[in-house]
Parts: structure tokens; C-alpha cells; sequence
């Protein structure tokens, strides 16, 4: 069992317009809706590839009785902490004339402290069925940046292996825990470092950085370019296969969901790596977000190549 967290959990929904024009009316030409927040993508993915994953973290209000119910229509596995507060809503707008995508990102709910204390009790008794727990997506409002740091040394202790996937000062406080794997992009890792990633070889040097702390694997997902990953054996490189970018939304997490899935199932990282990055290139050739099918997936792993670089 892999068990997702996603502490500020939401309902993705997607707007497609012929053009959007800004400041005037805008005419929606088709709608999707699904329960989203990035640890409830990487569990999807988990699905659809045929592991077993748990969704877990806070939902409120009728958005998170939305949330909870789009998401048992998909047959998805959740265990949510129900709060006071009403859950948020993200918003995608896709621009049919150019593909640009425009979104809206509520804040969501304030965390009370009775509520987090809720999840930290739920963690602990899930944490005898999972062998993965994957922390995804920022931190609602109420909870300390050390929020998954807090986490991530609980499972530890119990001999888990836990994923990050977050920024900011989240990031930069579960890092010091020392989590099994993370992927930051960026962005995320000048945050980090305090440093501008201004070429490849300074994105190596700060992985290698990440990598002397003790985290296993450094992932950094290079969009259409793969990507590259850092563990004990070296640098390595993943070139994505050719396809036609439809939507990018939910990659990053469609990469994650493909990684812990075959590390959990105790492939090599050389296989798990090449389904990182084919979980993410199917996703980004489907509308709707972190979409993937396990028959695509498997034919662009089988095209993949990994390449040692350092």
C-alpha cells in the first residue's frame, strides 16, 4: 500500500475556450471536474498503473463532500480528516487558439490545531499498512512549515519510506528531515539553496548537495527535455520520448506517482526512473489531468533509454 497525503486537497476544474479574452465575456466550450490536489494525481496514477494507493488529507464543506464523491466515482481509495472550513477550488483555463494555460489557485481552509492533531493520529495508524507515503502540494493555511518535517520523522522512525514534494519553506524544513526521495524543479531548488540553477551543471552540483544530506534519490524532471536523477550510483539522465503536448497540468505528479510505484514494487532505480518519466509524457498527452494508461505507459518505458552522465 502506498498512502498519498495531501493536506490542502481540491476540486480541479478545467475551462476550455476557443481564445480567452481578457477583460471581456468568455464563452466555456467544455468543462471537466475532478477531485485534485497533487498527492490525490499521484495516487491516480498509482491506480490506473494497478498499485494500491490510499488518499488521505483535510477536505470541508460541500467542496470536500465534492472532492470525496468525485473521487469514489473513480474508485479511488480516501480516508479524509473532515475540518470546518470549506475546501478550495482550482482553476485551469485553456486556451484552445494558443494551448496557454491560465490558473487560479484558491489559499483553502485555516487548519485548526484539533484538526492536525486528527491527522498526525491517522498517519500513525496508517503507517502499519503502508510501505510508501508520498507529501504532496503546499501546506494550508494554520500549519507550521515544519508541518512535513513533523511527518516525515514519525514514519521514519517506523521504517518508511516518504517522498516529498512540495516548495518554499516546506521544502526547505523537510529536506532537513531527511525524506527518501524528492523532486524539486528549479524554482523550488533555488528556494532552496539560496541560489539561481542558471545551467545543468549547477543542477548536479546542488543535487549532489541533496544527495550528501542522505536523501536516496534526487529527481528533477526536465519537461519535454526527461529528466535527470541523482542517487549513490551517480548522475543520470532520462530523455522523454517524442509526443504531442496536449496538457502539462498533473506531470510532475504523474511523474511521482510512476516513480514510487516501482520503487515500492522494489524495481531497480534504472526501471523506476524510466517509468518516472513515462508516467509524466502520458500524462502530458491527455487532457484531463493525470490521466494515463498503463499501455502507453509501458511502451514508452520499453523506448526509453537511461544514460549515466557522472
Amino acid at each position: 500500500m502506498i498512502t498519498t497525503i495531501t493536506l490542502n486537497a481540491a476540486i480541479d476544474q478545467v475551462y476550455e475556450l476557443d481564445c480567452l479574452a481578457v477583460g471581456n465575456t468568455n464563452r466555456v466550450v467544455n468543462k471537466r471536474q475532478q477531485g485534485g490536489g497533487k498527492g490525490v494525481n499521484v495516487a491516480r496514477v498509482i491506480t490506473a498503473l494497478g498499485g494500491h494507493a490510499c488518499v488521505s488529507g483535510f477536505v470541508g464543506g460541500l467542496n470536500g463532500e465534492k472532492i470525496e464523491m468525485l473521487l469514489k466515482e473513480e474508485k479511488l481509495h480516501a480516508e479524509f480528516v473532515h475540518i470546518a472550513q470549506e475546501s478550495r477550488i482550482c482553476l485551469t483555463v485553456i486556451n484552445k487558439q494558443t494551448g496557454e494555460m491560465t490558473e487560479l489557485l484558491e489559499q483553502g481552509p485555516t487548519i485548526q490545531a484539533k484538526e492536525w492533531q486528527q491527522m498526525l493520529t491517522w498517519i500513525e495508524k496508517q503507517a502499519e499498512q503502508s510501505v510508501y507515503f508520498v507529501l504532496s502540494g503546499s501546506l494550508p493555511k494554520g500549519l507550521p512549515a515544519k508541518t512535513y518535517a513533523t511527518i516525515i520523522e514519525r514514519l521514519k522512525k517506523k521504517g518508511i519510506r516518504v517522498v516529498l514534494d512540495t516548495s518554499a519553506e516546506a521544502l526547505i524544513e523537510g529536506v532537513q528531515a531527511i525524506p527518501y526521495a524528492i523532486k524539486p524543479n528549479e524554482e523550488e531548488l533555488a528556494q532552496l539553496l539560496g541560489k539561481v540553477i542558471e545551467s545543468e551543471q549547477d543542477l548536479i552540483q546542488a543535487g549532489e548537495r541533496l544527495r550528501a544530506l542522505g536523501i536516496e534519490h534526487i529527481c528533477f524532471s526536465l519537461g519535454a527535455k526527461g529528466a535527470l536523477f541523482i542517487n549513490e550510483f551517480g548522475v543520470f539522465r532520462v530523455d522523454a520520448p517524442k509526443i504531442e503536448v496536449v496538457n502539462t497540468v498533473g506531470s510532475g505528479d504523474s511523474f511521482l506517482g510512476g516513480l514510487t510505484y516501482k520503487l515500492a514494487q522494489g524495481a531497480t532505480y534504472s526501471e523506476a526512473y524510466k517509468w518516472a518519466v513515462a508516467c509524466g509524457s502520458a500524462n502530458a498527452s491527455e487532457k484531463d489531468i493525470a490521466k494515463v494508461h498503463l499501455h502507453v505507459v509501458e511502451d514508452f518505458v520499453q523506448k526509453l533509454k537511461i544514460t549515466k552522465i557522472k
